[in-house]
This record gives C-alpha cells, structure tokens and sequence, in this order.
C-alpha cells in the first residue's frame, strides 16, 4: 500500500487548447498517452463533451447595442459570465458551451475571440478568469467538492484509481508516523504491537493494507470486475481530479468548504480548498 499527501498543481491553458482538454481528460483514464487530437476527436466523435468544459474561451466584444442584446441573451446558461465596461464587453465560457451554441447564438462573436493573456491583462477580464485545478485527494473529499453545481470535473475513473493500493494521508495522521506504521504492518503483520497513543493510527493502516489485499486477491484470483471488486477499498482512497472553474465559483467553493459558510467543512476537505486558495490570492484575488 502507498501513502500519499493532499496535493494541488494549477494548470494554465496556453493557446493550445486541445492539449489541456487532452491531458484533462486523460486523468479519467489514468492515461498518458500523446496524440491529442485523436483523443479530443474521439471526445466529440462520442458525445463526451463535458471534457470541453476544462477549455475555457474569452471574448472581448465592442460595447455596442447589437452585442449588449445578444450577450444579455445568454444569461440563461450558468457557464457564461460577463461585465460590462466602459468602452467592451468582457465575456468567458467554456468549451462545451461553444460546441452547442457555436452555429447560432455564438456565431456572431467568433471574431472577438482573445487569448487569456489579453483577456486577464484587462481588469474586468482578470475578474472572469477561469482556472484548472489538479487535485490529489481521498475519495470522501472529492465528493464533497463535486457536489457544486455547474460541473466541470474530470476524475480517475475507478477502474484505475486502485492500481497500487494507494490512500491519501487524512488530515488527522501524521504522514512520517503513517509511514513508519505501514512499514511495521508490512513487515510485521499483526505482531505490530502500538501503544495507546499510536493505536488508532495503526489499526487504520493495517486495516486500510488489508483492504487493498483483499481487492486484489478479488481481482487477480477470483476474477472480479473491478468496478464490483471496489465495495471493498477504504473511501480514504486516493484520486485525482481536475477541476476548471471561473473566480466566481471557486469564491462560492472556498466560502463552502474552507470558510465554512454553511456549516463547518471537513477538515480534508479545507486543506484542498485552503491551498486553491492560497494559489489564487497570488493572483491578486482577495478572499
């Protein structure tokens, strides 16, 4: 068994797009491959478009009537935020969006289209910025930062998330004492023996090894499907996810499950958005 610690990696969207939505969608498959644009093909040849919503398109439309009126037009939609300035209009949205809406509603603003560079260089764009998040976690705590609405998630499939029996250090255990335990239990078996202060920490590793162990003789001897073989893995179990979200809604994430806005957050899952938010303050980004 591994054991590992919360992480977080921000992942800018350079012009290449394709890229980005590739190495997205790949952390649903545990994959690395390199031909991104077979894959992205493939995305839209079978209707995956959620994986679109990791792209994230920025407009800065000249403030005239006409486009006032079709912008306002597309307050409908919860993955399209705008500002209006003085002199533009400053629009963001996500990939998805613009697959459904880019031969109609869309198809008067293509020529407006900016790179992020231009778009957060401006105040009121650096006030739309989008951002993608990869998140290594336990599986208890990415519920609980999937459960916000739109979605915009991409998250390792569990067929492949227990491949080497790997948990996420909790917020509770010492990740050194987590170690040295998983290197007695190893070795040692149930001849472990932990005093009291140490106990719990030792009966949860051993129990969370046992587990892994378990599936796998589920797996590799009993020929279970893994996707039924997983009933038995510890929710402690790491995974990955990306994550793209404007400012806006990771303002109303971080207010849930960091600020505790609505009643205190789990404390694995503060230490997620404690460190996404860190990351955007030195965006200049007050929280």
């Amino acid at each position: 068994m591994n054991i590992v610690k919360p992480y977080i990696e921000l992942w800018h969207q350079d012009a290449d797009w394709i890229h980005h939505v590739a190495k997205c969608a790949r952390i649903c498959y545990a994959s690395d491959g390199s031909n991104d644009v077979k894959l992205v093909d493939n995305l839209l040849k079978l209707g995956h478009l959620s994986m679109f919503r990791h792209r994230s398109i920025y407009y800065i439309i000249p403030k005239d009537n006409k486009y006032i009126d079709l912008v306002t037009r597309l307050e409908f939609s919860p993955y399209v935020e705008y500002l209006i300035g003085s002199e533009a209009i400053y629009l963001a949205t996500n990939g998805h969006f613009y697959i459904e809406h880019k031969d109609n509603i869309l198809k008067l603003l293509d020529s407006f289209i900016v790179t992020a560079e231009e778009f957060i260089n401006r105040e009121l764009g650096w006030r739309l910025m989008r951002y993608t998040f990869k998140i290594t976690t336990q599986i208890s705590t990415s519920r609980e930062l999937n459960r916000v609405s739109p979605n915009n998630i991409a998250e390792q499939s569990t067929r492949y998330v227990y491949e080497n029996g790997t948990i996420c250090c909790p917020h509770w255990l010492d990740y050194d004492l987590a170690n040295n335990i998983q290197n007695l239990v190893a070795r040692d078996g149930d001849k472990v023996l932990m005093d009291n202060d140490n106990n719990k920490a030792y009966i949860y590793i051993k129990d969370c090894a046992k587990s892994f162990a378990s599936y796998k003789v589920l797996v590799d001897e009993c020929k279970m499907n893994r996707q039924d073989a997983r009933g038995i893995l510890p929710i402690d179990t790491a995974t990955i996810c990306a994550y793209t979200y404007s400012v806006n809604q990771w303002r109303d994430i971080i207010d849930l499950r960091y600020h505790g806005k609505t009643g205190a957050p789990h404390p694995n899952a503060k230490i997620i958005a404690g460190m996404i938010r860190e990351e955007l303050i030195k965006f200049g980004y007050d929280f």
